[in-house]
């Protein structure tokens, strides 16, 4: 891998999260109000949306490990990964496109049905195309610092994404409207999806033989979860990623009822700013970080740190740093480097599992890891939405939590990183009992964390 190489790996993911961001930010907002000062009609029941948003983010979770299976098993018939992206790098672009084109010129089942249609091909398209695509770490990394590089990679994708598909997006619905605006994004995003298929390095994993006898899917997902290695590194991630959902969502209230701010959405904007800068700075250190530590013991200490970051939210309030709404971007830029770690090293985590476990069970990895890790982003927006409900009050004149409720929200993040530590350190296997299946140590496998310095 080269530098050129590097840059068209990072394309798919960028283009892909891209894709997601946009739509995850505006989908409710666009069927809600679509004719934003000329009509108060929307163009479907905004609850409805969120039902049916809902039920698709389900389906989502449930066909990662379908994916997976079907990605190792086109390995194992001696074909490239790599090439499974054709089939699917312009899917994605299609649905959103669809799930933006309803217009009030339509009739209601006609916009439903193109809604429906475009979060199926959406949804079913980023599926079957980033767990194959993640996957090429294995393929394409030659050892392990070359796969800890494309892991990072994979998470400055995801806050670059972040940054053009909910904040530059905005922008650009403004100037054009939202059809215009999504063709501008998903025509780009398509072909940047398509990059990944042409970074593949001539040092990449020479193809297998064919083998029609792997596991099926029931019996792949029962041996990823019967790894305690991998099972740990579940734990440890879901804490990270429950956070981050748990803050992200909750941070306008911190902003509105602890900063008292005028203009919560745009100094939301500015604090996410904050955080998003110092964790794209950090990204740089994150693979040296990975090699002086080990990716477990770096993930533990980031997890440990950003709980400590994320408690000190319930102190705020003060103009310790200037105004009180600097000094919460301050604190939220300190758990820059420490998010920069966490979504760095997913991708490596992941791969490292699996090569321990062996038998070309990388992308089915990825599929349950992915599976899991939604199931708990769920579970941490149901959280979430509970305590916004405590915290706003029902009416004008009703009583709720406000700034006390508020203030909950970010030692609830800190508290849900600990949890994923303390999980990780319950579930890991013992030293010397890590195991391929459930016995024996594979020869030759570093039993945890780097190969420079493995732990139990």
């Amino acid at each position: 891998m080269n530098v050129g190489r590097y840059f068209l790996y990072f394309c798919g993911q960028l283009g892909l999260m891209t894709l997601v961001r946009f739509f995850l930010t505006w989908i409710v907002r666009f069927s809600e109000s679509p004719v934003k000062g000329e009509t108060t009609e929307a163009l479907v029941a905004g609850t409805t949306i969120g039902t049916v948003l809902l039920a698709f983010r389900i389906f989502d979770g449930v066909t990662d490990p379908v994916a997976g299976n079907l990605s190792d098993a086109w390995v194992r018939k001696g074909r490239e990964r790599r090439k499974l992206l054709w089939f699917w790098f312009l899917v994605p672009s299609l649905g959103l496109v669809l799930c933006f084109l309803p217009g009030l010129g339509m009739s209601v089942p006609l916009r439903w049905l193109l809604l429906v249609v475009g979060m199926f091909l959406l949804f079913v398209g980023y599926t079957f195309y980033a767990i194959p695509y993640w996957s090429l770490i294995d393929d394409y990394g030659k050892d392990e610092n070359e796969r800890r590089q494309m892991s990072n990679l994979l998470g400055v994708g995801i806050l670059a994404a972040t940054a053009l598909g909910s904040v530059a997006s905005g922008k650009a619905i403004d100037a054009f409207g939202y059809r215009t605006a999504t063709l501008v994004f998903a025509g780009p995003a398509a072909l940047l999806m398509l990059l990944p298929i042409f970074a593949r390095p001539p040092t990449a994993k020479t193809l297998l033989p064919k083998d029609d006898s792997g596991p099926g899917l029931i019996e792949s997902v029962k041996v990823a979860l019967k790894h305690r290695r991998f099972l740990a590194t579940l734990f440890l991630f879901a804490g990270s990623q429950m956070s981050f959902t748990v803050l992200t969502a909750g941070s306008i209230y911190i902003v509105e009822y602890v900063i008292t701010s005028t203009a919560p959405e745009s100094d939301n904007s500015n604090v996410l700013a904050a955080f998003l800068a110092t964790s794209f700075l950090a990204f740089a250190v994150v693979p040296w970080v990975s090699r002086r530590l080990g990716w477990e013991r770096a993930c533990m200490l980031a997890s440990l740190l950003l709980a400590v970051v994320y408690g000190g939210t319930a102190f705020l309030g003060q103009g310790i740093i200037g105004t009180p709404l600097m000094t919460m971007a301050v604190l939220f830029a300190l758990g820059g480097p420490m998010a920069a770690v966490l979504l760095g090293l997913e991708g490596e985590a992941v791969t490292d599992c699996a090569n321990q476990r062996g038998d070309e069970m990388t992308a089915i990895y990825f599929g349950v890891y992915n599976l899991v890790i939604k199931c708990f982003n769920a579970l941490a927006l149901f959280l979430t939405s509970l305590l916004t409900v405590l915290i706003v009050p029902a009416s004008k004149d009703g009583l709720g939590w406000g700034s006390s409720g508020a203030r909950l929200i970010g030692p609830i993040a800190g508290g849900l990183l600990v949890l994923g530590v303390v999980a990780y350190f319950l579930a890991r296997p013992k030293k010397g009992d890590e195991a391929k299946g459930e016995g024996e140590v594979q020869p030759g496998i570093a039993e945890a964390g780097s190969s420079e310095e493995p732990e139990a």
